[in-house]
């Protein structure tokens, strides 16, 4: 997936599908922002650990640790998601430069410490475009989540047999007619259902997609982007 430099982010149309879903939840309280945040932190962890991995600030600690410490102290902040809508930026571009906003605070800390490394006080500029390991990252997250996601509509639709199908057509390479005797059903039923459950989990994708804020005309670019990423 190629990267976009901040600049041409900053000129995006923050949609009003999608893009939406965080204010929304968010004006629930206490239970939408939990709803937010294990949003935010299913999906962007891995990624941000991976970035941190790659980055020249590795020194500071654990990955894992420096993700989680970013987590605690932005999440809650009061506005914080505001501040991002505002920004007009993907959701994983803010994530990314407030992030690496921390890891200074970090070094900061460090330093005051006396625990840094030598090293550790390079300067990363803030228009740095991701790197391609923290792009394949975000959309293996998202890809992940949205299999998940369309599993659970699925299931709860009473179309789980649909999702099977779909798995044994799409991950496990079989064609409609060697699926007749395992469903109990002919070879064009099973076409039906595979496309059933494909098109819930493009939605589930296509969903995640443009809570990043990925505006409606470039979601198709998008998921293609995102597939090629992940294939």
């Amino acid at each position: 997936m190629s990267a976009m430099s901040a600049g041409n982010e900053n000129q995006d149309v923050f949609p009003n599908t999608m893009g939406t879903w965080i204010h929304q939840r968010l004006g629930e309280g206490s239970t939408g922002r939990e709803v937010v945040n294990e949003h935010v932190m299913s999906v962007y962890a891995h990624p941000l650990r991976v970035y941190f991995l790659g980055s020249s600030f590795r020194s500071l600690g654990e990955p894992e640790d420096m993700v989680a410490g970013f987590f605690a102290s932005r999440l809650e902040r009061d506005g914080y998601f505001d501040q991002w809508r505002d920004s007009g930026i993907r959701l994983r571009r803010w994530l990314m430069n407030g992030f690496l906003f921390f890891l200074k605070e970090e070094i900061r800390r460090q330093h005051r410490d006396g625990s840094a490394a030598a090293d550790d006080d390079l300067e990363i500029p803030m228009n740095e475009s991701p790197d391609a390991d923290f792009d394949r990252a975000w959309a293996q997250s998202m890809v992940r989540e949205a299999w998940i996601e369309a599993a659970r509509r699925c299931e709860a639709d009473g179309l789980g047999d649909h999702w099977q199908l779909f798995i044994r057509h799409h991950v496990d390479g079989l064609a409609y007619k060697d699926l007749v005797g395992e469903f109990d059903v002919t070879p064009s039923q099973a076409a039906v259902m595979v496309r059933t459950a494909t098109v819930r989990f493009k939605q589930a994708v296509r969903d995640r997609v443009q809570i990043d804020g990925v505006p409606e005309d470039e979601v198709d670019n998008e998921l293609r982007r995102l597939m090629e990423m992940t294939s």
